[in-house]
């Protein structure tokens, strides 16, 4: 934990989350191979993410102040993942987690940065699919050795395309 919590229960259980997606990642690569692993941690993670995003589709197009209160500071208003808001208009959010509790389990496992920067590839398609689903475009810009925090998401209106 990068910082004292002011919500430790919420903390520990997404950080439980965290252990659970390193278990099944392995058990998945050792059975199937890391590309295999890889494919299908994503894909149950965007469907899951999916599920999420209906609830945040009311924001959409463009309530990006909604998005901060309902999607960067969920679940408890920004206790546990420390969002750092960068950006907030009528164009966009951009938002910079300066803590996360499923990063936080891996590290505490001994895992490489690598299998870190692995796993995150995987856990961030359920933000994809929460933001896919509530009607927004992104760019995620994941943790990577010696960048602070963890993820930086930049959320802007869905184009026409």
């Amino acid at each position: 934990m990068t910082q004292e919590q002011s919500n430790p229960q919420v903390y520990d259980a997404i950080k439980e989350r965290g252990r659970a997606y390193l278990v099944v990642f392995r058990e998945l690569s050792k059975r199937y191979g890391e590309a295999e692993a890889i494919s299908v941690m994503r894909s149950a993670s965007y469907e899951h993410g999916k599920s999420i995003g209906g609830t945040l589709a009311c924001f959409a197009p463009r309530d990006f102040a909604g998005m901060a209160e309902g999607f960067a500071k969920a679940p408890d208003n920004g206790a546990t993942f420390s969002p750092d808001i960068r950006q907030l208009n009528d164009t966009c959010l951009e938002v910079q987690m300066m803590t996360c509790p499923i990063k936080d389990a891996w590290m505490e496992a001994g895992c490489s940065d690598e299998e870190i920067c692995t796993l995150l590839h995987c856990a961030s398609a359920l933000d994809e699919g929460t933001l896919d689903a509530a009607g927004f475009d992104y760019q995620i810009e994941l943790w990577s050795p010696g960048k602070e925090g963890c993820c930086l998401t930049k959320i802007t209106e869905k184009s026409q395309s």
